[in-house]
């Protein structure tokens, strides 16, 4: 059975991410994750949502001897945040009518 996705407003999406971050605020790495790829989102630049650029901008790998094979940092970081989301909206956030999803296999953020 396919799930469906209904859009939320932009004023939605950005009242959902508020209250995201500030629940992530005891975990700043998380949060500037978050922040990361909403920022891109929002600007429609979900094509530079990639594990390279995540390393290298996000948590401050070297843009000339990162290698994704030898370190796992951005996938492991989203696995985290996916986890962290998935906590939230079972629990505090469960009924938000907008919610945050970062789909298995992407960065690239969703609200539905």
């Amino acid at each position: 059975m396919q799930e469906a996705f209904v859009q939320a407003s932009a004023e939605a999406e950005h009242k959902e991410l508020d209250a995201l971050l500030a629940h992530l605020e005891r975990t700043p790495r998380l949060a500037n994750l978050l922040r990361y790829l909403t920022q891109k989102y929002f600007e429609g630049d979900t094509d530079r949502l990639t594990e390279y650029n995540i390393a290298t901008e996000v948590f401050g790998r070297k843009k000339s001897d990162f290698v994704a094979s030898e370190d796992a940092i951005a996938r492991v970081e989203t696995h985290r945040l996916r986890k962290r989301l998935k906590v939230f909206y079972e629990t505090e956030g469960k009924d938000h009518s907008v919610q945050l999803q970062i789909p298995a296999g992407t960065y690239v953020p969703i609200f539905v």
